[in-house]
């Protein structure tokens, strides 16, 4: 993540947060886990938000995803410019 930040599928209405699917052992990514993260820019450092295993849920329901975008307002106002 690290290396390519940007490489996450930016979900819609969460105000820039990212996910992607990585593969577990031998099962590919559909047994692998999804991982959240908010990446905003370089002047802003990577947050990793949550993991979960795919056999734990699909995605994220409508209001976890309200909340994570409360969430990323907050770090982009807190860590520089303002979320767009």
């Amino acid at each position: 993540m690290a290396s390519h930040p940007q490489s996450g599928v930016v979900m819609q209405a969460t105000g820039g947060i990212r996910k992607f699917r990585w593969a577990t052992g031998n099962k590919g990514k559909s047994g692998g886990v999804r991982v959240i993260y908010y990446f905003h820019n370089k002047s802003i450092p990577l947050f990793l938000l949550t993991v979960f295993g795919k056999n734990e849920k699909d995605n994220l329901s409508k209001s976890e995803r309200n909340e994570l975008a409360k969430f990323a307002n907050l770090l982009s106002k807190n860590y520089g410019e303002p979320n767009v």
